[in-house]
């Protein structure tokens, strides 16, 4: 969101607040500016809901997610290295030679797809010798909390790109809602001056709610 449009919500959040007040007492005299002031709370609360969204969707949280997923795959993959490491002992096997020759500090130097591929070949590997490996002490359910744990950090992966659509559909929302509280505004800027004989005090505060105070532009009594 832009000063500008962050400037226009906070203007139009003090109007809403003001007739949100004081609707008891316009609301019986001039129903027909309902509608727009409902109008301009839906749109309102649109704008919120969708900023909190780009809030509670930052790359902080993102990231650590990734990085506890990232430990918690390395830490179910060890029993299973450990029996493979095992296994060689009694019988050299080629197909587990260059995993055999990793160690927690080797799989952690991958990076993204190249962990994960890495330790899918463990785990497919792994699951073809079970029985050997239940011998070396490494059981079917630590095998199984291993591939649970790829899967979980294989999802992480694409989420970057996934969090960045999102956030760019929430903003293109909040564009598209703050152009409504706009629009109830300008309709709004017309009907509530009627009410200048019975509430000339409400008018008042009206006005000089619509006036957004800029640093950079000065005062913008359009909201503009």
């Amino acid at each position: 969101m832009t000063d500008d449009q962050r400037n226009f919500q906070t203007m139009a959040l003090a109007v809403r607040q003001l007739l949100r007040d004081a609707r008891p007492k316009w609301e019986p005299l001039y129903a027909k500016m309902l509608p727009d002031y409902v109008s301009l709370d839906t749109a309102l609360g649109a704008v919120g809901a969708q900023v909190q969204g780009l809030a509670s969707g930052g790359s902080t949280g993102y990231t650590e997610a990734k990085d506890l997923a990232e430990v918690a795959m390395l830490d179910a993959a060890m029993p299973v290295l450990r029996g493979v490491k095992a296994l060689q002992l009694d019988a050299f096997d080629p197909e587990l030679a260059p995993l055999a020759a990793h160690t927690r500090t080797t799989l952690d130097h991958l990076r993204g797809q190249a962990q994960v591929d890495a330790l899918r070949e463990l785990a497919k590997q792994a699951k073809s010798r079970a029985e050997a490996l239940e011998e070396e002490r490494v059981t079917d359910q630590q095998q199984q909390t291993f591939t649970d744990k790829i899967a979980a950090f294989e999802l992480l992966l694409g989420a970057p790109r996934q969090a960045s659509t999102a956030g760019s559909v929430r903003r293109e929302a909040s564009v598209a809602s703050l152009g409504d509280a706009r629009k109830a505004l300008k309709r709004l800027d017309v009907r509530v001056p009627n009410l200048v004989d019975e509430l000339p005090e409400l008018v008042a505060q009206y006005r000089k709610a619509r006036i957004i105070v800029d640093a950079g532009h000065g005062p913008d009594p359009k909201g503009k």
